[in-house]
């Protein structure tokens, strides 16, 4: 069996597995983990490399969603990040995913917000191999999130923009609150985390969070 074949069939076996261990237990959903990324729009994708696709090196846990084979350098006023992969497909507005972390590396202020609501996000320049572009509202920090499909979500009792708490195993396990139930037809369950939140808790990419509790997204500050 060739190298490439057993790396594929290693890696169906641990999905088959993630998922019937989450069919016993609804409660228990897989986590991954966010390294720093970027989101294109496709006119600046066109400006940043001159095509009108990102290319798939990686595909990721979420249905029609990857990592690409492009990469970027990030600029602050502080610092850059020469390489940092992009995510497809295109999105309808460019964004730069950081943690708290790298946004003190970068020196910019950016937000905790979810995924797509740049109103408050900060500036940032992006520069690819054919161009750069600056982004007045780009830099954020990923609000804590989990994905979930329709039929997941009514069968934990949830719904769209709720609020719920997830625990941790593990030596350095807790608890965490303030997770963003994002609901959509074609999602699977997944935990995400950035890495700063990650590495606090000592956890790594397939590892599992259980919820444990609801909170009222009427209470709870967002």
């Amino acid at each position: 069996m060739s190298l490439d074949t057993t790396a594929l069939v290693d890696e169906i076996t641990r999905k088959v597995w993630d998922r019937l261990e989450c069919l016993m237990d609804p409660n228990r959903i897989v986590l991954g983990v966010s390294n720093r990324h970027v989101h294109l729009n496709e006119a600046d994708l066109a400006t940043l490399f001159g095509i009108d696709a990102l290319t798939i090196f990686r595909q990721v846990r979420q249905p029609k969603e990857f990592a690409a084979d492009q990469f970027v350098a990030v600029h602050g006023p502080k610092g850059s990040f020469p390489k940092v992969r992009a995510m497809g497909p295109c999105r309808a507005k460019s964004q730069v995913e950081l943690s708290r972390t790298d946004c003190f590396t970068l020196g910019v202020k950016a937000p905790v917000t979810q995924s797509g609501h740049l109103g408050a996000a900060g500036p940032i320049d992006i520069e690819g191999p054919l161009g750069t572009i600056h982004l007045e509202h780009g830099a954020m920090v990923a609000a804590r999130h989990v994905h979930l499909g329709p039929a997941d979500a009514a069968e934990l009792g949830v719904k769209d923009q709720d609020l719920v708490k997830f625990a941790f195993g593990g030596q350095r396990g807790g608890v965490l609150d303030n997770f963003i139930v994002r609901v959509k037809s074609d999602w699977v369950p997944e935990i995400h985390l950035d890495t700063d939140e990650a590495n606090a808790l000592g956890l790594g990419h397939g590892d599992f969070g259980k919820l444990i509790r609801y909170l009222s997204p009427r209470s709870e500050s967002r």
